[in-house]
């Protein structure tokens, strides 16, 4: 025969007289990307002092006073979840479902994520164009056709996790010709930089050396690279291609 934990037992003792205490109670569970129960991880309401940590099964309950509370889950080794309001006003159960926690990846780069867990992108790469003199030099910086191969995102708000990279990712809204950014003469000792519409990512800390990037991506062809990495650092073998990745965004 099954024993429960004592954690279990008390918490149905506890959802069993909450009305009484003029108290609400949240419940639900944790798993991983494979639908494994997360052993341990801790649940709380933000802004009280009202937790919980996951039970052999993944299930996790606590009592509180009502009231509406965003709720944060934690797991070292995992990259934490904020669950949106819980309009917990009422003396009740409340249960917010099956949640997941992502494992923190090991591959190093700029990885996307693609609903339950985080994956490589196709590196892709640009290319110098240049020419002219004096006034008409210019340089453009524009995709390798050849050597990029498109990553196919839907329009919105993308979370991309940043392992152990140096530097800040800039995001490149490719123009008609397929050029992320265009330079040329201001003056005999200084070049000036024509950017197209490019994007600011917004960056999350989940611990050192390893952020939560999140990019809101309207339909077009982008380009992400590390800006501070040696302003673009060159691909292996591929001349003069600078490295990053192409995303295809459809609407």
């Amino acid at each position: 025969m099954r024993v429960s934990p004592p954690s279990l037992v008390l918490a149905a003792l506890t959802l069993g007289a909450f009305t009484a205490c003029g108290k609400m109670a949240i419940d639900g569970e944790v798993v991983d990307a494979a639908g494994d129960p997360v052993v341990g991880a801790r649940v709380g309401a933000i802004g009280s002092l009202c937790e919980a940590q996951t039970d052999d099964e993944g299930k996790f309950a606590f009592e509180c006073a009502p009231g509406p509370y965003d709720l944060s889950i934690t797991m070292p080794g995992y990259i934490g979840e904020a669950v949106p309001t819980v309009q917990a006003t009422e003396r009740k159960r409340y249960d917010v479902g099956r949640r997941l926690l992502v494992k923190v990846p090991e591959q190093e780069g700029l990885l996307a994520f693609d609903g339950k867990e985080y994956r490589t992108l196709t590196p892709g790469s640009l290319e110098r164009r240049a020419g002219g003199v004096g006034a008409k030099a210019f340089k453009h910086y524009c995709l390798n056709e050849k050597d990029s191969v498109g990553n196919a995102f839907a329009a919105g708000a993308q979370p991309f996790f940043d392992n152990r990279t140096e530097g800040k990712w800039r995001v490149f809204r490719l123009d008609e010709e397929g050029c992320a950014y265009r330079m040329s003469p201001k003056s005999d000792t200084q070049w000036g930089i024509d950017y197209a519409e490019r994007l600011t990512p917004t960056t999350k800390t989940v611990e050192k050396g390893r952020d939560i990037v999140v990019m809101d991506l309207q339909p077009g062809r982008y380009f992400i690279a590390d800006w501070e990495a040696g302003f673009f650092v060159k691909r292996p073998g591929a001349g003069e291609g600078y490295s990053g990745y192409l995303l295809e965004v459809s609407g």
